[in-house]
């Protein structure tokens, strides 16, 4: 009887084993994000992460089953922090361009953007050539597809002024040192002018151009990492089928900007 009760002993914590290295085993997905970039990434009061991109990123790692380690780095560090290891994927709005695709391998897209202007409640800038004629347009110059579409479309009529960051941009909208901000256009509405209707408000008609802006965002990852990429592209299968990313989506943005 001993000996039975010694064997059951052992084999229990032999399966209690086996089950701690299946766990230990489990894959970790490491994400970076830049967390000054509301509503996608950004930290709360308490430093801690949120987000768009945020609860995303954690969906996928949820529906693959593996473990997310979602790292705030500025935008400026990452891709040195992709190409270096650091990390194992970007999630945060990458345009899925013909010179991205060529360097990095990405899957998606999980966002079809539109871009459109912000400007002050009372302006009569309404988007067109002969209302932005002479006026100063500021722009994220990070998005490069952002910045080769103004230069091509709105610097024959208006002066571009480039920024590290959209909200360096927005804050001298308030001061008048610009005119107008163009950029995406779910950041400009839930960052800035859904918070400040009375200061601040969307005009001109919604751009999406492919050539510019790539057919869409996607999750941007080392050239050739076959084995995420086929698991991102399952997890984000799976969090469009089974409604998880539109919940997220008509949390921040009260519709789904994937447009399905």
């Amino acid at each position: 009887m001993k000996m039975q009760k010694l064997l059951a002993v052992i084999g229990l914590a032999g399966a209690l084993a086996m089950a701690t290295q299946v766990a230990e085993a489990k894959d970790t997905l490491k994400v970076g994000m830049d967390p000054l970039y509301e509503p996608f990434s950004f930290q709360t009061p308490d430093g801690t992460l949120t987000g768009f991109d945020f609860e995303i990123s954690t969906a996928l790692c949820e529906a693959i089953d593996v473990t997310c380690d979602i790292q705030p780095i500025p935008y400026d560090g990452s891709i040195s922090a992709l190409q270096s290891g650091q990390i194992d994927a970007l999630i945060n709005t990458y345009a899925m361009t013909k010179e991205r695709l060529e360097k990095f391998t990405m899957v998606g897209p999980y966002i079809r953007p539109t871009f459109r202007f912000i400007v002050p409640a009372n302006s009569e800038i309404d988007g067109t050539e002969a209302t932005l004629k002479g006026k100063t347009i500021g722009i994220e110059k990070g998005s490069g597809g952002t910045v080769k579409y103004t230069n091509d479309t709105f610097s024959k009529y208006a002066t571009i002024q480039p920024y590290e960051q959209v909200n360096d941009a927005i804050l001298d909208l308030s001061t008048g040192r610009v005119d107008a901000v163009f950029g995406d256009e779910n950041q400009l509405y839930y960052a800035y002018a859904r918070k400040q209707p009375d200061a601040l408000k969307m005009v001109g008609e919604s751009v999406r151009n492919p050539d510019y802006f790539g057919e869409g965002q996607g999750f941007m990852l080392r050239k050739g990492d076959d084995k995420w990429a086929e698991k991102l592209k399952i997890a984000l299968d799976t969090i469009v089928k089974n409604g998880k990313y539109d919940q997220i989506s008509q949390k921040y943005f009260g519709r789904n900007i994937l447009g399905n």
